[in-house]
């Protein structure tokens, strides 16, 4: 099957891969054939189509999580798409919602000062999408990290590889996603935080 790659991102341990299947939409999340996360060396790169066969992780998480897939390790490169390329290839296979925060996850994330975020009391089917904001996302660091701001309230924490810019116009294809469950402390509930992979444009 042809797998179009649409994220790299940050891990502690690795890169967070995501991938769209060319034939039926599906997103998901590549693992390699053991089920373990990938390594910084892995090859793949955003724009890229590759064919491969996958099956779901062996480790496969829970609800919100469901994209988790182990990649059979005789994958092969096909070919790379321009910008344009991509964004058709998306727009082809899924239906992306345009308008404010709620239109993505169910309407279900949270937002506290800093951050926006999923409880256990109320978690969407999935942990990925595609999405293009009815308002700009604004540029700010935070503790020397990269964040977008949405609406004025909503802080999204940026975990792509992509050099970030000051602005990212309204109506921008942007690709999110909700990091593992997490907790500061033994007090505080444990979160899935909003995360921005990256944005596309012409």
């Amino acid at each position: 099957m042809e797998v179009l790659i649409v994220s790299r991102t940050r891990m502690k341990n690795g890169v967070c891969c995501g991938g769209i299947d060319l034939e039926n939409g599906e997103l998901i999340r590549l693992h390699d054939h053991f089920g373990k996360n990938l390594a910084e060396s892995a090859p793949f790169q955003i724009g890229e189509i590759y064919n491969l066969k996958y099956r779901n992780a062996l480790h496969a998480r829970p609800i919100p999580h469901v994209e988790d897939k182990e990649v059979m390790p005789d994958f092969q490169m096909i070919r790379q798409l321009s910008t344009s390329e991509f964004i058709n290839e998306v727009d082809r296979l899924i239906d992306v919602p345009y308008g404010g925060i709620d239109c993505i996850f169910e309407g279900k994330l949270r937002r506290s000062a800093y951050a926006t975020y999923i409880s256990p009391e109320a978690v969407p089917q999935h942990s990925v999408c595609f999405w293009r904001p009815n308002e700009p996302l604004i540029k700010s660091g935070f503790l020397g990290k990269t964040r977008y701001w949405f609406g004025g309230c909503h802080a999204i924490s940026f975990v792509g590889f992509q050099e970030p810019i000051d602005l990212i116009p309204a109506g921008t294809l942007l690709r999110m996603s909700l990091a593992n469950w997490w907790s500061p402390d033994d007090i505080t509930e444990k979160r899935c935080y909003l995360q921005l992979s990256g944005w596309f444009s012409l």
